[in-house]
């Protein structure tokens, strides 16, 4: 088994890894349109509220150029923390006072630079090119860091899902391991009890390996549900020969829906449960019956035996199984998927109720044809 890594550096990766390149190249492209976008607004302003200006392009250039280059000055100093905290500055700080103190710098620097005269644009003075100024920064910075803030808060909660995510698979394996040592006692308990039946103890020995196989194999989450109906049928054989002719068994599990992924594992605690506590019904064959069928949108798997309910004991295995079969169920199928019990006319049937994702969802034949 490998050992399992927190996935913080792939999820880093997608953020700042082989993509970089081109979000380098998107922030370039954006930074440009916006300071072109304040150089068409800056022109059209003067145009419409003082034409006479003698040189515009220079007033509005140099104050887009100048705000272009603070702007990426600004931006350089989000991406390295280590100078931020040389200067003593936030993240917060730089997103408010940046603009501010760029304002402050451009007003200064293009102080007495621009046309003179007395055109209302250019006698409004430095207070009002300070405003100017700040606001042109100040909405680069909200959207900049805005979009900043939010992919932040995008790789935070995917850290956080991918965290829960590994978790969520860390206890479906342990609750897995604590199913299959079960089976591998009882299926010894079996062989030793055909020792003197050479034939009986070839057939459980292949059918011991075959299941065997199923259980150690490699396998996701979920799996296709015909291939534990396989290894079920296996599963039985062995107890089969176990109990004679004390055991009658049959398994009906629709074509259309073996493909269908589900826990692995799901159905044989129960039907090791049927055969534990139905074997105390009473001296008549004990009778086990598994289906597993689609109806609408729901995938019903059932596991019945003839006998009565025996109540579960918190400290047995039966309350341990159907308790650890409702965790795994609610980790993977979400709190829609359940299992119910009943008892009534000498059958006691456990059904687990799983609903089908979009891909299952469909009708087979009405997807036959749509296809």
């Amino acid at each position: 088994m490998h050992s399992a890594e927190f996935p913080e550096d792939s999820v880093r990766a997608d953020f700042r890894g082989p993509s970089s390149g081109r979000r380098e190249v998107a922030f370039w492209i954006a930074h440009t349109s916006f300071w072109l976008a304040a150089f068409a607004a800056g022109m059209i302003l003067i145009r419409a509220f003082n034409p006479a200006v003698e040189d515009p392009v220079w007033v509005v250039g140099s104050r887009v150029v100048c705000g272009a280059v603070v702007s990426a000055l600004l931006r350089w100093l989000s991406l390295h923390d280590d100078v931020l905290r040389r200067l003593g500055i936030s993240k917060a700080g730089l997103m408010i006072g940046g603009p501010l103190l760029g304002a402050v710098m451009i007003t200064i620097l293009l102080a007495g630079l621009g046309p003179r005269g007395d055109e209302p644009f250019v006698r409004l003075g430095l207070a009002a090119w300070f405003v100017l100024n700040g606001t042109v920064l100040a909405t680069w910075s909200a959207v900049y860091f805005g979009y900043q803030l939010l992919r932040e808060r995008q790789l935070t909660d995917m850290r956080a899902l991918e965290a829960e995510s590994l978790a969520h698979r860390n206890e479906l394996r342990h609750l897995q391991s604590q199913i299959s040592p079960h089976f591998l006692f009882n299926a010894l308990n079996t062989i030793v009890a055909c020792k003197d039946d050479p034939d009986a103890i070839e057939a459980v020995t292949q059918a011991l390996a075959k299941y065997l196989r199923y259980l150690l194999e490699p396998s996701d989450t979920l799996e296709p549900l015909g291939r534990e109906i396989d290894a079920l049928e296996e599963y039985l054989t062995i107890q089969s020969i176990r109990f004679g002719d004390r055991l009658i068994c049959r398994i009906d599990c629709d074509a259309d829906i073996r493909r269908i992924p589900v826990l692995p594992v799901m159905i044989q605690p129960l039907v090791e449960n049927a055969l534990k506590y139905g074997a105390h019904a009473g001296d008549q064959p004990l009778h086990i019956e598994v289906r597993a069928h689609r109806q609408a949108n729901w995938l019903f798997v059932e596991v019945a035996n003839n006998g009565r309910w025996i109540a579960p004991d918190p400290a047995a295995s039966l309350s341990t199984g159907l308790h650890t079969l409702r965790r795994r169920l609610l980790l993977k199928g979400g709190p829609d998927a359940r299992v119910t019990t009943t008892a009534a006319e000498g059958w006691v049937r456990v059904i687990i109720q799983i609903p089908l994702t979009h891909e299952y969802a469909a009708d087979p034949a009405e997807a036959e044809t749509t296809s």
